[in-house]
């Protein structure tokens, strides 16, 4: 009885500090074509050519705490005819990198980027298939991925796909789950590793299409981690 009792005082810190939010749409700040569909879904980019969209939540998260992001992607019906996919970026500040193939991510640093690719670019090592890979520092290409890229079936089938990433600050473990299988996870200690010792970032998603086409939207189910105490200038700049 002691221990329960021990370990319940032990997780009340982390419980009271993380935020939870469910249909949050609101709380995000949008650019580009990114465009709120209803009370739980963004679409980020029309079924048009050469479109963008971004979606940043509107407060900076503390990594020193767990965060959990449950959504769903929906990633167009265009298979063949289809591109480019959805990247979720971590970074200081609320900016999105270079778009199109760069995925909103490119030229982040420092960074880390999650993709869902539905689109083989040759020069960046992607392989033929979708694929979700994990990359830093705002470099796309997969020989520099620090996870991946993982081949994955048919993203672009119009349906809803579940996404779950969730970050465990003790065991220093990112783990990324698709329609309920693993499909990437990284043991670091990115708070130090990556971000210099600053625990504190935005987060968002990102959407691109480029002569190839999809609508492509993010629905949002469950949001827990804390927002960081002391909030950063917001810079909701983009190349």
């Amino acid at each position: 009885m002691r221990q329960r009792l021990l370990l319940t005082l032990l997780l009340l810190p982390i419980l009271c500090t993380c935020v939870l939010a469910q249909s949050s749409v609101e709380e995000f700040k949008l650019g580009g074509t990114a465009r709120i569909l209803n009370d739980e879904c963004i679409r980020l980019t029309p079924d048009v050519p050469f479109a963008s969209g971004s979606a940043w939540y509107e407060k900076a998260i503390d990594l020193n705490e767990p965060f959990e992001i449950t959504v769903c992607l929906v990633l167009g019906e265009n298979d063949e005819a289809g591109a480019d996919g959805i990247g979720f970026i971590f970074h200081p500040t609320m900016r999105t990198g270079y778009r199109g193939e760069g995925m909103g991510f490119a030229g982040l640093f420092p960074s880390l980027g999650i993709e869902f690719d539905t689109y083989q670019n040759y020069h960046l090592g992607d392989p033929p298939e979708d694929h979700v890979a994990i990359n830093i520092n705002g470099r796309t290409h997969h020989a520099a991925s620090i996870t991946g890229p993982t081949p994955v079936s048919n993203l672009e089938d119009g349906k809803k796909h579940l996404l779950w990433i969730n970050w465990d600050p003790i065991e220093k473990q990112l783990t990324v789950m698709l329609d309920g299988e693993e499909r990437a996870k990284l043991k670091a200690n990115i708070v130090a590793e990556l971000f210099g010792g600053n625990s504190t970032v935005f987060w968002g998603v990102t959407a691109a299409t480029g002569r190839k086409t999809n609508y492509q939207d993010i629905c949002i189910k469950k949001l827990v981690f804390a927002e960081a105490k002391v909030q950063p200038a917001v810079d909701f700049g983009g190349k």
